[in-house]
């Protein structure tokens, strides 16, 4: 579990630079674009979505699923997984860019930001090869590699955004112009990185072996895309971009949970394909579990209580209202980190229609209820609907788990979780006094840490350790 934790800390770190760049380049973008310019990247973002989902079909999955198995050819795996990607991401791209007429005037409906549709369809092969070249170094066992190229790629990034938006004035098209460049520079790094790794081998078995795994998971990633994506779009074309430029707010800031995200799926599914048959992988895929989910209650309560302050010092009052949205989407950002340690399960067996039915089912539910009720509650309705998906999805696969593996984990913290998200959504709702929300974070902060210590004996863990070194 110590290398699990240490290898989650090295991705962790090296995917922190990007989050909070992104949230910390807010105050130049919010007082740069307007709300229709934060409501067009919203949209354009939202549709590259499901142009991502058919773009590779998700072979990078398979292709990981095989790698740690008895008697395979790494070599030639790699190789399938690599050929067969940049084909169908190129072909995909010549598809989306010759009917870009169809998406940005029938659509999308944003007319004058072509440039900006063109970068992000540029973005589909480039992304999908990044995508797979840096899923190759983690399974490789080269965090530190990963890392170093991670924050280059960020730092490429950053510096392109500023130039662009700041000295060239391009508005919203500068952003996906750096984040194009950003990609192009990673896969140079990780091609590299990976290059003895590639040849040009094609084995149809293991493409085969690869799509039997993933193309099951597709209608999963596409329930997915309706749940985070969808209402932003319904947003747009029902409400105003203008109301969804203050929405994405919300959404870029909860995105600090994919600080744990990145790092979590870059260590857990390695972990859990390398172990899954050693006799302790039940008890500590319940204690990880657990270490996680507090992580994430820890991070909704200061993040929800200080959304308000976040909000105003990252961009300026006129998105205030994204604090109601941030809170309630804490609940469901959280739950759906959860969600591999409940699907493992299904991966280890290769069911992974379950998968499938399990986000079909609770993204149905969502959207449903998203054009049934977002005209009578406007923008709130997504993130209440979209917490409400994300528990279906939990339940189903949960209920599986436990069925084939045995493997029960705890819901304790899930109740936890809702219950903070909803207390700090009370606190913005009625406009608590600022030195009031201080206070009762604070006490909340000392009381989780007390908990924290009783419940997983740390005191007596470093006490044991200090020991340990001093003999």
């Amino acid at each position: 579990m110590l290398k699990f934790f240490k290898h989650f800390a090295i991705y962790g770190l090296s995917s922190i630079l990007s989050k909070v760049a992104a949230v910390f380049l807010m105050p130049l973008y919010t007082n740069t674009l307007t709300q229709k310019e934060y409501g067009v990247m919203a949209l354009v973002i939202a549709c590259k979505g499901i142009i991502d989902l058919i773009s590779n079909l998700n072979i990078h999955t398979g292709i990981s699923r095989d790698y740690y198995e008895e008697g395979v050819d790494r070599k030639s795996l790699i190789s399938t997984g690599f050929w067969s990607i940049l084909f169908f991401s190129f072909v995909i791209f010549a598809g989306i860019y010759s009917s870009r007429n169809f998406w940005i005037n029938r659509v999308l409906e944003i007319e004058g930001y072509e440039t900006v549709f063109l970068f992000m369809a540029l973005s589909i092969p480039s992304g999908s090869l990044l995508s797979y070249f840096s899923i190759l170094a983690r399974f490789r066992n080269q965090p530190v590699k990963y890392a170093f190229g991670s924050v280059m790629q960020v730092l490429v990034q950053i510096g392109l955004s500023v130039y662009c938006v700041l000295i060239l004035h391009t508005g919203v098209v500068g952003i996906f112009i750096a984040v194009f460049i950003a990609e192009t520079f990673g896969i140079l790094y990780f091609g590299i990185l990976n290059l003895t790794e590639l040849d040009f081998k094609f084995d149809k078995a293991a493409l085969k072996r690869a799509l039997q795994f993933s193309l099951p998971t597709l209608p999963a990633i596409l329930a997915g895309w309706a749940d985070n994506s969808l209402g932003q779009l319904m947003v747009g074309k029902f409400v105003s971009i203008e109301k969804l430029g203050v929405y994405s707010i919300a959404v870029q800031l909860v995105s600090v949970f994919t600080l744990i995200s990145v790092a979590l799926n870059n260590v857990w599914y390695p972990y859990a394909y390398e172990h899954y048959k050693k006799y302790d992988f039940q008890t500590q895929s319940i204690r990880l579990f657990e270490v996680v989910a507090y992580i994430l209650l820890f991070i909704t309560l200061n993040l929800g209580f200080l959304s308000k302050d976040i909000i105003v010092l990252l961009s300026n009052p006129s998105y205030l209202d994204a604090a109601q949205y941030l809170t309630l989407l804490c609940f469901s950002s959280a739950l759906y980190l959860l969600l591999p340690f409940v699907s493992i399960s299904v991966n280890i067996t290769r069911e992974t229609q379950y998968i499938s039915y399990a986000y079909g089912l609770g993204s149905i539910i969502n959207v449903t209820l998203l054009f049934l009720f977002l005209s009578r509650i406007g923008v709130m309705a997504i993130p209440i609907f979209l917490g409400v998906s994300r528990v279906v999805t939990f339940a189903i696969l949960e209920t599986y788990s436990k069925r084939k593996t045995n493997i029960k984990y705890p819901v304790g913290p899930l109740y936890a979780l809702l219950g903070a998200s909803l207390l700090c959504f009370c606190f913005v709702r009625i406009n608590v006094e600022t030195w009031s929300n201080y206070l009762t974070l604070f006490f909340l902060d000392i009381l989780f840490v007390y908990f924290l210590v009783k419940k997983f004996k740390t005191l007596d863990f470093l006490s044991s350790k200090f020991r340990l070194n001093m003999k």
